[in-house]
């Protein structure tokens, strides 16, 4: 059975949401109010259910409509991006791939990669969405990516199909100068003195500071959440204090000299990353392509190859953790 509701209708339950009137959706589509009062009741009337509740001050959504306006949101969003696709693809014969990564919002490592993919699979290309940043599965679930790369522990969600990149050492990084520079690894014990920066842990259940360092014995000094890591690294390059990152993505100022990493503990603490795709993806498509690129860039890395290596790029070892 074909669908009552076309993308008109899907686009005003939108523009509703939004402005609270009927006339300003109109004005957001272009269209006139009396254009838009009859897609609302065309579409209340194929659907024989309100959509809206009208009062004097405009239109809210009624629980009808707030369900269509979120597949609406999901829908349009999807179908904009199949369009860009296939314009992709149809002017330079590549499948557009979209590219999300969990926590951290650097990218050093891309140019590596896309030389790499430019080698092994010509056909592919990829963009990249900052919204995966805070959302990497949900993200992936509402098709705003295709793969994301995740660091922790697989889902049991039957929705998504997890690819084992890399484990990654955590680690807490400072200025050369700090007073910690010199210490062969840092606990709980020595950072309770510390003004502590903890970008992005206090937001990602299961891996939160004191779940990675302990709980002290007398309260920190100072625990100070950054909005994004880039935040955290002026700081560190500062003398402020320390913070706690995925070795790979300070790479850059550990190269240049500019912060240093210590291991958390006298073992050490690794987390390993995931390359996650949606579970019903085809093994021939372009998402599980671009994942055996990406297991290829990493595999390539642990024979030695420097001038195409994932290892000098992110500084991830493949090694899993024991």
């Amino acid at each position: 059975m074909l669908p009552r509701l076309g993308t008109n209708h899907l686009a005003l339950l939108i523009a509703l949401a939004e402005a609270g009137s009927v006339a300003a959706a109109g004005t957001r589509l272009g269209i006139t109010q009396s254009a838009a009062s009859h897609r609302l009741r065309e579409a209340e009337r194929r659907l024989n259910a309100p959509l809206v509740r009208r009062s004097s001050t405009g239109v809210t959504l009624t629980e009808e409509g707030e369900r269509l306006h979120a597949f609406a949101e999901r829908f349009l969003r999807e179908l904009s991006r199949l369009e860009q696709d296939i314009e992709s693809v149809r002017l330079d014969g590549r499948s557009l791939v979209r590219l999300g990564q969990a926590t951290y919002s650097r990218f050093h490592w891309i140019p590596a990669f896309r030389d790499f993919l430019e080698k092994r699979d010509p056909s592919l290309s990829f963009d990249l969405s900052g919204s995966a940043t805070a959302r990497p599965l949900g993200s992936l679930q509402d098709g705003i990516v295709d793969v994301s790369a995740v660091f922790g522990r697989p889902t049991s969600s039957r929705r998504f199909k997890w690819h084992w990149l890399a484990s990654d050492p955590m680690v807490a990084v400072m200025a050369p100068d700090h007073r910690l520079a010199a210490a062969p690894h840092v606990d709980s014990s020595l950072l309770a003195e510390e003004r502590l920066f903890t970008y992005p842990f206090a937001s990602d259940p299961g891996f939160e500071w004191e779940t990675l360092v302990g709980r002290p014995t007398t309260p920190y000094r100072s625990v100070t959440s950054l909005p994004t890591p880039e935040a955290a690294i002026d700081l560190l390059r500062a003398g402020y204090g320390v913070a706690l990152f995925s070795r790979w993505a300070i790479r850059p100022e550990l190269a240049d000299g500019t912060l240093i990493a210590r291991p958390l503990g006298p073992e050490g603490l690794s987390l390993d990353w995931w390359a996650v795709t949606r579970a019903d993806d085809p093994p021939d498509s372009p998402s599980s392509r671009m994942v055996a690129v990406w297991l290829d860039w990493v595999e390539y890395a642990q024979r030695g190859f420097a001038t195409l290596s994932f290892e000098a790029a992110t500084g991830v070892s493949r090694e899993p953790e024991a």
